[in-house]
């Protein structure tokens, strides 16, 4: 694998990561009917171009 194949990898895994920690966040906030947090982590999603 050379560096550009393993940087991308990274980059992908490292993205994936973000969504599944942005999710479970969104999950709590939604059971919490904490809607000013599931707002913010909504809009972090879109910063992050994870939706």
């Amino acid at each position: 694998m050379n560096t550009l194949q393993r940087k991308a990898e990274d980059d992908a895994n490292h993205k994936a990561s973000l969504s599944a920690s942005v999710k479970r966040r969104m999950e709590v906030a939604r059971a919490n009917n904490d809607a000013g947090l599931l707002n913010v982590l909504e809009q972090e999603m879109k910063q992050l171009g994870l939706k």
